[in-house]
């Protein structure tokens, strides 16, 4: 009878009569007040005649009355999603996996509404759940690849987007994606290949030109870039990205209409925060290349007061916090505990210190001895000690997990950690070198996963630190780079954790200093090479030749033979420099 009356009232909606459809189920529901189908078949029609709230209130009931119900379970998570309440639906998602394993959609959405609460390492098991039940699922494999990238794992993400590649040919954001993950895995061939191939079909993708110049920056090839980089300004006059790049490229040598383009959109009031301050750092270097000192400061002002309003300002009590929790977690004792634990790999060279303070250089020293292989800036370190908690399942955070860190979690971390550095490097290669400066932040850890490594502290005249990172576009996260009291703060803290890391680790540390290893080149590479157990190579002095792409800001100054032209700098600047010079610890010089 109710079966008979429910496929009627089907009908009537299948023909579009929803208003005698839903008097129809009023009647119904009335007499059947406890019946879980009904309160579903009306949410769904309150859905389809656009009343979310009446929607909601009858699939509440329905689920009410089927607790039990997978289907209702989930069909109540996605009317709450969509109406923004992700924590409520992430609980109903739940509950339907909960009851049905294999529901492959219910996981879908657990990762998503994951995804918009911010919390994309907990979206990563469900997702990837997803896709084991659902391998073709186009939608599933684009979140997991987005997910994996962006928590840090772009060897993971790399199979999911040349699979969306071969689902979807032709889409131009899966090439983007795809080409990006070649290019932070370091494939930059790859990358520049599969940008060349997608631009085949979509020659007029300014996007693609740009992804391109910037994958032909990254493998060293300035021409190609330089050529990338017109293409899409020519596609899209006074698009501030191309520009940044071409002035980044040509510094000093950028043309008067290049750099007089770049001026009359800094003045322009309706530029974005994000294109103000890449215009503001590049055409701050062109200026300072050409001796306009004071042009070049207020160009970097500009900066980063669009970046301050994007991002906020480093906050110093937050700092300081931080570095007093990792030197009261990490003492002597701490690395005795766990003095059996870890990898006896005795590879691993850690180059740290603050941005800007010599450890390209150093690297690339190191990385052209035959025995040696630069890694890069592997943010490898700093994901391990991100993704801990939910590895762990605790509640937990850095520094204060290292004392729950078990023999199997370490083990973990230095599989992922080694296959990493290992990626590109030669078989049989002697040392690896890690210059990511910020690790100064981990080697507690670094000591705990690799009780052999060698650390490299690369120093330099705070003074001229704060204005090469003022003067730099740093990544989002990186707050520390928006003020110059700020930089001073970051400089401070970074001295006295390095100090206390001189005290207590169970590892070696070389103190190297810039302005030393700039004027006597051999000497101090002999240093270098010798603290690191392996033979001198003259190889070391000619690191200006090798062909290896850098992917940092200082990727064009170290293809030129060591100079001291960047020493002393900061003159250039000590009008500007007063709050820096006052928040500056005595010791940090």
């Amino acid at each position: 009878m109710i079966d008979g009356q429910m496929r009627e009232v089907s009908t009537l909606i299948q023909q579009g009569a929803l208003a005698q459809a839903e008097q129809r189920l009023l009647r119904l529901l009335a007499e059947f007040p406890d019946d879980p189908g009904m309160h579903r078949q009306m949410a769904l029609l309150a859905s389809s005649s656009g009343r979310p709230e009446l929607a909601l209130e009858y699939m509440i009931q329905a689920s009410r009355l089927a607790p039990d119900s997978a289907e209702f379970h989930f069909q109540l998570g996605c009317l709450l999603a969509h109406s923004g309440q992700y924590e409520q639906a992430l609980q109903h998602f739940k509950d339907a996996t909960s009851i049905l394993p294999d529901f492959a959609d219910a996981w879908y959405f657990q990762g998503i509404c994951l995804v918009r609460m911010n919390r994309d390492t907990e979206a990563l098991p469900a997702l990837r759940c997803a896709y084991r039940l659902a391998p073709d699922h186009g939608k599933t494999l684009e979140a997991l690849a987005d997910v994996e990238f962006r928590v840090g794992y772009p060897a993971d993400a790399l199979p999911l987007w040349q699979r969306l590649g071969q689902l979807r040919p032709g889409d131009i954001n899966v090439a983007l994606k795809k080409g990006e993950t070649y290019s932070r895995l370091c494939f930059h061939d790859l990358a520049v290949s599969g940008y060349n191939e997608a631009l085949l079909q979509s020659p007029d993708s300014g996007d693609l030109w740009m992804a391109l110049a910037q994958a032909h920056e990254d493998g060293g090839d300035r021409q190609s870039a330089q050529q990338a980089y017109e293409q899409a300004l020519a596609l899209r006059l006074d698009w501030a990205f191309p520009l940044a790049g071409l002035l980044g490229l040509q510094r000093a040598k950028a043309s008067d209409e290049l750099i007089g383009t770049a001026i009359r959109l800094q003045q322009a009031s309706a530029l974005t925060d994000p294109e103000r301050a890449l215009i503001g750092y590049e055409l701050g270097k062109v200026q300072d290349g050409r001796g306009e000192f004071e042009s070049a400061m207020s160009s970097w002002h500009d900066a980063n007061a669009a970046r301050q309003r994007m991002i906020g300002v480093l906050d110093p009590a937050w700092l300081a916090q931080r570095v007093d929790r990792t030197m009261r977690e990490f003492d002597p004792a701490s690395f005795a505990h766990h003095a059996d634990s870890g990898c006896a790999d005795d590879r691993f060279v850690f180059i740290v210190g603050m941005p800007r303070s010599g450890t390209t250089l150093t690297e690339q020293i190191m990385a052209s001895h035959p025995q040696a292989f630069g890694c890069g800036e592997l943010p490898d370190i700093a994901l391990i000690v991100r993704n801990l908690p939910l590895q762990l399942k605790t509640s937990l955070q850095w520094p204060e997990i290292a004392s729950a860190l078990d023999p199997g979690s370490l083990s973990q971390a230095v599989d992922r950690y080694i296959a990493a550095s290992t990626r590109h490097a030669p078989p049989g290669v002697a040392r690896l070198i890690d210059k990511a400066p910020l690790n100064f932040f981990h080697l507690g850890l670094v000591a705990m996963m690799l009780p052999r490594a060698r650390v490299i502290w690369c120093r330099r005249d705070p003074r001229d630190v704060a204005v090469s990172i003022y003067g730099e576009n740093f990544s989002l996260e990186e707050k520390l780079a928006t003020s110059l009291a700020g930089i001073g703060h970051y400089i401070n803290q970074q001295n006295r954790l390095m100090r206390h890391w001189q005290s207590v680790l169970p590892i070696p540390i070389l103190e190297l200093q810039y302005e030393q290893l700039v004027s006597s080149i051999e000497t101090e590479s002999r240093r270098i090479v010798d603290f690191t157990g392996l033979p001198w190579d003259p190889a070391c002095l000619d690191f200006h030749l090798s062909e290896r792409g850098v992917q940092t800001p200082s990727r064009w100054q170290v293809k030129q033979p060591v100079h001291s032209r960047s020493v002393g700098r900061w003159r250039n600047y000590e009008a500007a420099l007063e709050p820096l010079l006052e928040i500056l610890d005595p010791g940090a010089y």
